[in-house]
């Protein structure tokens, strides 16, 4: 390669004919054909041999591996390219190991331009690499609503004007990875159900709430947020849970009502616009992709009437316990105040809380989001126990551990479990006390 003030030389590593990733040397000469810079990225032979003792078996691929990689493969979306599969060795991460490295391009639902790494003897996935540009885009969002960032329970909805007591409650923000399309779409939400979408050649999306584009960028920047913080805490790469763009309608009804719709073929969320919009209240934006995270996991969760409380109580928690950081002490326990503040022309203080005292099984009542309430406020004690990151990352584990009908006893037994293999038992008697004097063990 031939730069202005010379040209450069790579050497690639190679052990048994098969390319050592990322292991290169790099010699950089001058136009007098002095080298001026050497750059060493190989790696000591004596791992590869450690790692190595044996002969790498030839160029063969298990029919069981390659199921696993094309099952793989084919929930990145539909192929734009051919498949380009490379045997090499992956030195990176603490690991050395015989890989194949595929490369391969999708144009939906996931746009990309993917190099993904996966163990020759088992399939797993190693790593995953999109090297598509992207762009980061500008908005404007609550963080998460209003009432929290005002720390005023007086506001009221007003039909959508964008009061001047607003003005100090929008927060400008990156709105990261954008494709090039122009429009709210990116690795983890695309907001293509909306009508009439938001769009912006140079991916300007700074608007306010008299705006109908201001919902779609609420939905865009928040569950990106969200999904990036899940990874953050472990669950990325082969562990990652919906991990690819989520279908969002902004403003899919008059009514005020938004869901997830599990259905096959769709698995996407819509927002309602009565009263407040619910678009409006990041609390209610994330509440719904707890839904779809659920069932990400486990596929038709909510078969049961404890089971559907277990859904919409770990919906509830997931959005109190991300923008907690956001609010002041006595806010914290509250949920979707702005929300709220739409209900038949007249303010309610929050939509629900996190701290119910209700016991199981006498104070249920059949009603999903009610009985949610004793989930939740298990869910909230448990962060309290544990700390945030790691309370978060256990009751997202533990989820793993439940199927359809899974009621409140699975649910505390499966946190439980969750306790012991992440974070080695330490807390399991607390735990256990805890869901005891809730009555659900």
């Amino acid at each position: 390669m031939e730069s202005l003030a010379g040209f450069t030389v790579l050497f690639q590593q190679y052990y048994e004919n098969m390319p050592i990733n990322g292991a290169w040397v790099a010699v950089h000469i001058d136009k007098k054909n002095r080298i001026f810079m050497v750059k060493n990225d190989t790696v000591p032979m004596e791992r590869i041999e450690e790692a190595f003792p044996r002969r790498i078996p030839a160029d063969t691929l298990d029919e069981a591996v390659e199921t696993v990689i094309a099952d793989t493969i084919s929930e990145y979306g539909e192929l734009d390219s051919d498949l380009f599969r490379e045997e090499m060795i992956y030195a990176k991460q603490g690991h050395i190991r015989a890989v194949w490295k595929v490369k391969f391009s999708t144009k939906y639902p996931r746009k990309g331009s993917w190099i993904l790494f996966f163990d020759r003897n088992t399939g797993s996935l190693l790593e995953e690499r999109d090297m598509l540009w992207k762009v980061h885009g500008k908005g404007k969002v609550f963080k998460p609503n209003p009432v929290v960032t005002l720390n005023r329970d007086d506001l009221l909805d007003y039909a959508d004007t964008n009061d001047v007591i607003l003005s100090k409650a929008y927060k400008t923000v990156v709105l990261k990875d954008l494709d090039q399309s122009g429009f709210l779409a990116g690795p983890y939400v695309d907001t293509v159900n909306t009508e009439n979408r938001a769009s912006s050649p140079c991916f300007d999306f700074k608007c306010t709430r008299d705006d109908d584009r201001f919902e779609e960028v609420m939905a865009y920047y928040h569950i990106d947020s969200v999904q990036r913080y899940i990874q953050s805490l472990g669950f990325r790469n082969g562990t990652s849970i919906l991990a690819h763009p989520v279908k969002v309608n902004a403003h899919g009804s008059p009514e005020d009502q938004s869901w997830f719709d599990p259905t096959t073929g769709k698995k996407d969320i819509t927002y309602g616009s009565g009263g407040v919009d619910d678009g409006e209240d990041a609390e209610i934006i994330i509440h719904e992709y707890g839904h779809a995270l659920m069932d990400a996991i486990i596929p038709g969760f909510g078969q049961s009437g404890e089971a559907e409380a277990i859904g919409e109580g770990f919906s509830d928690y997931l959005a109190g316990s991300f923008f907690a950081k956001y609010k002041k002490s006595d806010r914290k326990i509250k949920l979707a105040e702005w929300d709220a503040k739409g209900y038949s022309g007249r303010g309610e203080e929050c939509l629900r809380r996190l701290d119910s005292r209700k016991h199981y099984p006498e104070e249920m009542t059949g009603e999903c989001h009610e009985d949610g309430e004793i989930w939740s406020a298990c869910l909230w004690e448990v962060r309290t126990l544990l700390g945030i990151k790691k309370a978060d990352t256990i009751i997202i584990e533990s989820i793993f551990y439940l199927n359809q009908y899974s009621g409140f006893k699975d649910g505390a037994l499966a946190v439980i479990q969750a306790e012991k293999n992440l974070n080695g038992g330490k807390k399991t008697r607390k735990l256990e006390k805890l869901f005891r004097e809730r009555g659900i063990v």
